[in-house]
């Protein structure tokens, strides 16, 4: 059973690719940054995986892994965490939170982009993470990271999507729109790059072959947390 809960185009662009492209000369302001641009929807989510999901001996794969916030808590907790990130300097920033927790004997980080998860080994992990990638992926990208997945993930693993979406409705766009004014200014002012909020991703998730269990949208359907099951096989 699938749970949901509670732009105009060219405001909406400019959210989680805007914003790696600063934080790739200021990696150190990432987590507090995401918190601040995702309205605390990040941190939110990583507790809500870990909380969830997570339990000694889960085998966990968190692709574009950032600093390793969300791959500390859960080594924290346990699980034996792969982290792959594309960009240098902030798995610099996340192996040395790692180091700083003690947790480097349960955590593996990888320098890669979505095109290089195929390297993995098959069937080798229970859950799957992707927080705030797909809006920096484009559609043919998206489903080829979710072909990744399918195929990284033991049968019943899980894969998390958490990310920004267009909310239906004009009124909620009309808010979305004024919300987020003063962050997309900034950030076009900065990087002169913008970005598009997932659509159709539960959608692509069905066609890829998983059971989606859990889309939970935040009040203003802005925000996406969906939870897809690799069926047993």
């Amino acid at each position: 059973m699938v749970h949901a809960r509670a732009v105009d185009s060219n405001s909406a662009k400019m959210f989680s690719y805007v914003y790696m492209k600063i934080l790739e000369s200021q990696p150190r302001l990432y987590d507090r940054g995401v918190r601040w641009l995702s309205l605390g929807q990040s941190a939110t989510v990583q507790r809500r995986i870990v909380d969830t999901l997570i339990t000694r001996g889960t085998r966990l794969c968190d692709i574009g892994c950032g600093t390793g916030a969300l791959a500390v808590l859960a080594a924290r907790k346990g699980a034996r965490v792969v982290g792959i990130d594309h960009a240098p300097h902030m798995l610099a920033v996340a192996r040395t939170n790692v180091a700083r927790a003690g947790l480097e004997d349960r955590v593996t980080l990888y320098e890669a982009g979505v095109a290089k998860i195929h390297r993995l080994s098959a069937a080798s992990f229970d859950v799957v993470t992707a927080t705030l990638v797909f809006s920096e992926l484009s559609p043919d990208e998206q489903s080829f990271t979710l072909t990744g997945a399918d195929r990284l993930l033991a049968p019943n693993g899980r894969l998390v999507i958490a990310d920004e979406i267009k909310p239906p409705g004009f009124c909620k766009r009309a808010i979305y729109v004024v919300a987020r004014i003063p962050l997309v200014a900034i950030t076009f002012a900065l990087t002169q790059t913008t970005t598009w909020p997932v659509v159709g991703i539960e959608r692509r998730v069905s066609q890829a072959g998983f059971r989606i269990q859990e889309a939970d949208r935040s009040r203003l359907e802005s925000f996406l947390y969906l939870v897809a099951v690799k069926e047993g096989t």
